[in-house]
Parts: C-alpha cells; structure tokens; sequence
C-alpha cells in the first residue's frame, strides 16, 4: 500500500527518500521534488558515489508535463504540441479552452497546468497511467504538504494505479502553494490537508505513518516549535534525539542594538519574514520560506509584530504565520535568538549573558 510519511523538521524526510532509492537499486524509480533546492539534494545524495542510478529526479512541473500532457496533449486538443512553461503568465479568469491552459507558444500556464494534467489524463483513457507504470515501480514525492488543488486529483489517480507511492512531508512548513488561486480542494489547504490524507486512508489506498522525532533541534527547541500551533490540530510532542550539544543552547532574546554581535560571535543563520524586516538591521537574511531544508547551529529571527505578539502571549498562531515562524525556529539545531528590545518572559536575554 502506498504510504505518506509526517515527520516533524529535522525528522530525516528526505534521509528516509535517499535510504529507499540506495536500498533497492533494483526498482525504477522517479522522486518528485517541489523546489529547485529540494531536487538538488535529493539528486546530490542519492546520486553521490554512484557512477549510474535507477533513481530519476525531477520536479512536479515536469513530471506533469513530461508524463501527463505532453505524451497526450493530442487526444484533447488534436494537433496541440506542449513546448514548455508559462510560469508567469495568466490567461484570465474568462480564458476558455486551449486559451485558459496554453498560451501562443504553446506553453503551459503554471497557474493551471495540474488541470490541464488532469484532464489530458482522462482524455487518455488510462493511457497515461498505464505508461507510467510500465516507466516506473515506485514513485516518491518529497515535500507533499505544498501540493494542493488539482494535484491532489493527480496523486489520487496515482494511488488507484498499480505504482506504489511514497510521499513525505511536514504540515507545519506549508508554506508554499502550487495551487493558491485554485478553488479546487480547497478546504485541504496546509494543515488541513491531513483530512485528505485520512480520506485516502479511509479509501484504503494510503497508511499514514507520523514520525514525531527530531534529529536536528535539541528538545529546548522541539518543544518551544509545539507551542507555535493549536493544540487541537493533534500534533504528537516533538522528541529530540539529537545527539549534539552546545555550551549556547535554548531560546533567547537579543536587543537591536546587540544583534550583529550576537550574529557575530555564533555565525548564526538570520532570518526575517520578508525584506520589509529588519531594514535597519545590516544582517544577511534570508526570509522564512528561502530557509526550509536548511540546518544552523544557531538562528537569529527577526519577529513580525504577530511573531512579538505570539512571544508576549504564548497565544499559538495560525495559517502561513505558524508554518513561516516553525520553520525558521527549526532550522536550529543548538539556539534561537529573537531580535526585540522588550523581555519576554520565560526567555533569557543575551544582554545579560554579555554582562555577566
């Protein structure tokens, strides 16, 4: 049965891709990757050391163009040849037809090429699926929890074929969206996507399996990252089993003033929401969503007011505001610092450190 494995930041997401494909070099396989940098290390560690691999490494965009429409394109728009993407543009929201899904180069709309996927799939008549298993023995699907919309009508169809699936993710780092301006499945989005994958379950064509262990952040910081969502989402507590430790460790504040010399004398990793963070500050940050998949001794964050409002209250957050602070917080493996001039109770001040 395929399966969706839920492991929390650090939990060994893509290790556990990796370990599969270098297990059994006996099986075709295709590993599916939604980000550039996420592809690159997919096809870095699993490519490492091995002069040829049975393992392919592509990205969502081209495995739906590659496998789904460019093969069939014809049976629904007789004579229409796919001659690649259209990241950015935007045929309108009255665009009918060939014109709500390619443009005149004959390129894809990224904004509705998983419908164009999904309907060139049907005009196949199984076709397209029966190619891909006769291609591949197993597919996996790395950071699933951006997937959404028609994807989720793609993944289905992939789970009744006989291809076993394999897909790993995070809800908490929903932070990105393939299909944002889709109303298809829409009350799946983010964390509420863990109801789509209960209806599969249900469904009998997908065994969730949640990994609750960190190896990366020490349990100071598993457990301040628990805080940052409700309760009543269902989270299991994160576990630490990271084996390293660290004269500086636990989560703090810096003041402004101070904050370079704090960056300074632990080399550690920025991080703000958005360019409009920080301004004052001459520091090399990087915004949340730039930092998924990264790991640093230590961080230092600038907060959002939501962020200082969430620190002084301990209120958990919601939507893209608590994936965007969880993944910041958990690109820490030793400390996280955050940037404000007021205490926050419960929190050490570097300050006093320095003074002391």
């Amino acid at each position: 049965m395929s399966t969706v494995v839920l492991a929390v930041a650090g939990g060994h997401k893509t290790q556990s891709i990796v370990d599969a494909c270098q297990s059994d070099e006996s099986k075709k396989v295709l590993v599916v990757g939604y980000t550039i940098s996420s592809q690159e290390e997919l096809a870095r560690r699993i490519h490492q050391g091995r002069v040829r691999t049975h393992a392919e490494v592509t990205g969502w965009f081209s495995f739906l163009m590659q496998h789904l429409i460019r093969p069939y394109l014809p049976l629904l728009y007789p004579g229409t040849h796919l001659t690649g993407l259209n990241f950015d543009g935007d045929p309108g929201r009255y665009a009918t037809g060939l014109a709500r899904f390619m443009d005149h180069d004959g390129r894809a709309y990224k904004l509705h090429i998983a419908k164009l996927a999904y309907e060139v799939m049907k005009a196949s008549q199984g076709a397209a699926m029966d190619r891909l298993g006769r291609i591949y023995e197993e597919i996996f699907i790395d950071e699933v929890q951006d997937l959404g919309g028609w994807d989720l009508e793609i993944i289905e169809a992939l789970l009744t074929s006989p291809i076993q699936v394999t897909m790993v993710g995070d809800l908490r780092q929903a932070l990105l969206d393939t299909e944002a301006r889709d109303p298809k499945n829409s009350g799946f989005r983010g964390e509420k996507l863990i109801n789509w994958f209960l209806a599969m379950e249900n469904k009998n064509l997908l065994k969730i399996e949640h990994r609750p262990t960190t190896y990366r952040c020490n349990q100071a910081i598993a457990k301040f990252s628990d805080t940052i969502f409700e309760p009543t989402l269902g989270y299991q507590a994160t576990q630490s089993a990271s084996p390293e430790s660290h004269s500086h460790s636990g989560i703090f504040t810096v003041s402004e003033e101070l904050a370079a010399q704090y960056q300074a004398t632990f080399n550690a990793l920025c991080l703000r929401h958005s360019v409009s963070s920080g301004r004052a500050l001459q520091l090399p940050f990087l915004n949340f969503g730039v930092a998924k998949g990264k790991t640093a001794p230590h961080v230092l964050i600038y907060p959002t007011q939501t962020i200082r409002t969430f620190l002084a209250t301990r209120t958990p957050l919601d939507g893209r505001a608590a994936c965007g602070l969880y993944i910041a917080v958990t690109r820490a493996q030793h400390s996280v610092a955050f940037v404000t001039n007021q205490p926050v109770q419960g929190l050490t001040d570097w300050h006093d450190d320095v003074r002391e």
